[in-house]
């Protein structure tokens, strides 16, 4: 189950939750006392006798269980008032109390990207930390909290509480350019490359990547806030009419997903699709028509309701092929026919000769003299940066043009640095 394109979350449900008495203002960041999956932890919550509960919990492996509803609060931080007004949140430990209850990195990103996603999705415009116990309340000043300033506890352990600082600064950052790439889309001068780089990113072949490019090009030529021609004179609204209605809604959310108008970069028409898409943009708080959440969209369809597609235009070695699997079972015009598929076809193999480039033999290793190399979450400058490298030698395990991805994210494909910056060794 997804609730935004941030996160998944797997839903158990615990014995302990009660309707909410406050709007939503304050996070706090719990450490489980050990290193359970999400689902032992919910085994935990369910034994009445805890009479205890949280918003979620994460394990080492970075999975994500929600246990009580944001709409509810937990009973998580021996405080009725900050649960009444906080997402809490339970953290495993790889680490025992000799380490501060350390955290694994995988469990420490996954944090940060739910952080982001409950700020997104509640109005929350920054996390405030000042670690002054006496500030709680006073969220314009301070709207993290610890269970230790609740009860004779050492939660959320030494190593998290030092963090918070470090967590803020970096949900923060998130949640600024997370706006600035979805208020700018300006800069996106290549449409159809920032596509490309997406794709590529987010695991699809070169192939394959082509394959959806050549379709998404017939169908609207790239431009996000496309409505079907043929609905344009029906409706008497071209695109940007259109466009402003959905945003503003005055053209409401079932109206849009049932109006059988072909709407976005792959033209999206059935209602569930379209009402699924209206979820992803409307009511997360963007346009209709940001481009880089369309692109989301069509990933996180491929990834769940078109993950056999996926898999098989991924494994196809016919540029032809595949752009007919992406015409009949993923876009599934009216007209499919020959002229389609060989037109599509065309545009497909006219991406892949733009933009694939033979791949170099990997792994290899690349050797980084500077200390502020970015580890980017795509292979392009225009992914969010997560960090950086640090001088030293380092193995990458795959290529996108100037891009490398490193082998501690090979398992999610999020962490890339232009070679440009590097020295093979």
């Amino acid at each position: 189950m997804s609730n935004s394109s941030l996160v998944s979350y797997t839903k158990i449900s615990p014995n302990r939750t009660s309707p909410r008495k406050h709007t939503i203002d304050t996070i706090t960041i719990h450490c489980m006392a050990g290193n359970l999956s999400i689902e032992s932890c919910g085994n935990v919550f369910a034994n009445k006798d805890r009479k205890a509960s949280s918003n979620y919990g994460i394990d080492s492996n970075g999975r994500i269980g929600m246990y009580v509803e944001e709409k509810d609060r937990s009973w998580c931080s021996s405080n009725s008032d900050n649960d009444n007004r906080a997402i809490t949140i339970e953290v495993a430990n790889d680490g025992g109390a000799e380490t501060g209850w350390h955290v694994s990195a995988k469990a420490y990103e996954s944090l940060i990207r739910l952080l982001v996603d409950i700020c997104q999705r509640n109005g929350i415009k920054e996390l405030l930390w000042k670690g002054n116990k006496s500030l709680i309340g006073q969220t314009q000043l301070q709207n993290m909290t610890v269970h230790r300033w609740f009860a004779a506890k050492a939660c959320p352990g030494d190593y998290l509480y030092n963090k918070h600082g470090e967590i803020a600064k970096e949900v923060n950052n998130r949640l600024n350019k997370k706006q600035v790439n979805f208020q700018n889309e300006s800069n996106i001068t290549d449409k159809s490359k920032y596509i490309w780089d997406r794709l590529i990113a987010a695991g699809f072949t070169s192939i394959a990547a082509a394959a959806i490019l050549g379709n998404l090009y017939d169908e609207s030529h790239f431009k996000s806030n496309n409505l079907q021609n043929s609905f344009e004179k029906k409706f008497k609204m071209d695109d940007e009419v259109y466009t402003a209605m959905v945003n503003s809604k005055s053209y409401d959310e079932m109206t849009f997903a049932k109006d059988g108008a072909g709407y976005g970069i792959a033209q999206w028409t059935y209602w569930t699709r379209k009402q699924a898409l209206y979820e992803y943009t409307i009511k997360q708080g963007y346009s209709i028509d940001a481009l880089p959440r369309q692109v989301d969209f069509l990933i996180e369809e491929f990834k769940t309701k078109y993950k056999g597609l996926m898999d098989t235009i991924n494994a196809s070695k016919d540029i032809q092929i595949a752009s007919n699997l992406v015409l009949t079972q993923y876009e599934r015009p009216a007209d499919q026919g020959i002229a389609v598929q060989k037109r599509r076809g065309d545009y497909s193999q006219l991406y892949y000769d733009k933009y694939y480039i033979k791949e170099v033999a990997v792994p290899f290793t690349v050797k980084v003299n500077k200390s502020n190399l970015n580890i980017r979450t795509g292979p392009g400058a225009q992914y969010e940066s997560i960090g950086y490298t640090g001088i030293g030698k380092f193995t990458i395990v795959e290529i996108s043009n100037n891009w490398g991805l490193l082998k501690s994210y090979r398992v999610n494909r999020n962490g890339w640095i232009c070679l440009d910056y590097t020295e093979r060794v």
